[in-house]
């Protein structure tokens, strides 16, 4: 059966609220453009990677920010008496009023755009360099896509936008954790949801009352969780390792090759 959401019916939003949301969206897709391209470019310039490695890091870079947004949203939007969790609150509340707008960006300004993908590459440089991967500039460039996809798919979820056929569920989806905001952290791709909440979510059974925010079940990160978090590097290792020695091998042959033509 379809979920039955408590929230407040729709009200048409206020214009300028609406203004000011776009213009936000705007310019954090143009703050997460460049936070992600640059350093793409710039590392690119001093090492650079074969094609391969950076389709392998744009897929990495996905994931990656799929699981970051997770536990972004569970263990710090939703934990209680935190100034992230403030703002959050003031969306969570904001649903279905005319000021709805000015609380769906999922960076309250560019520039905490900006530091959140100076966290994350930072992470993943000190990873990157020194095991010579090689994936950082393609998981940059998978960071970009999925950030200003993530907060276009939100904005038009709330605010009832096209959404393409096929997604059409995402919007029912999200909106069902405004109804009972201790599970689907994810928004619109519930990969991390599956893994580690979303079976949880199903089988625990509904309150009766309604409730405008809750924290997740824990504050610490599981050992699953830690565990999914190593495994996207350990991936990106085994794809490296992988790549390295099929190149290799295609060297050999073509130096056997070479030989036989030779004699």
């Amino acid at each position: 059966m379809p979920w039955e959401f408590i929230i407040s019916a729709p009200a048409q939003p206020d214009p300028q609220a609406l203004a000011r949301g776009r213009a936000r969206k705007r310019w954090n897709a143009v703050a997460a453009i460049l936070s992600g391209a640059l350093p793409a470019l710039i590392l690119v310039h001093y090492v650079p990677i074969p094609r391969e490695k950076w389709m392998i890091g744009f897929l990495a870079g996905l994931v990656w920010a799929n699981g970051f947004e997770y536990l972004y949203h569970r263990y710090l939007l939703h934990l209680p008496r935190n100034f992230l969790s403030l703002g959050h609150l003031q969306h969570h509340s904001s649903v279905g009023t005319p000021q709805e707008p000015d609380h769906v960006n999922l960076g309250s300004s560019p520039l905490w755009v900006v530091v959140l993908f100076v966290i994350n590459e930072a992470l993943v440089i000190a990873f990157d360099l020194p095991l010579h991967l090689g994936v950082a500039p393609g998981m940059f460039l998978g960071f970009v896509a999925y950030q200003v996809t993530v907060e276009e798919f939100h904005w038009r979820i709330h605010l009832g936008g096209w959404l393409p056929p096929g997604l059409r569920w995402t919007r029912e989806y999200h909106l069902a954790h405004h109804d009972r905001p201790d599970g689907r952290f994810n928004i619109f791709l519930p990969l991390f949801d599956a893994v580690f909440g979303f079976p949880m979510f199903l089988k625990r059974p509904r309150p009766v009352a309604f409730f405008a925010i809750a924290p997740g079940t824990g504050s610490r990160l599981t050992v699953a969780e830690k565990s999914m978090l190593v495994w996207l590097f350990t991936l990106a290792v085994a794809a490296n390792l992988f790549s390295s020695g099929s190149l290799l091998k295609m060297g050999e042959s073509r130096s056997v090759q070479q030989t036989r033509q030779a004699d």
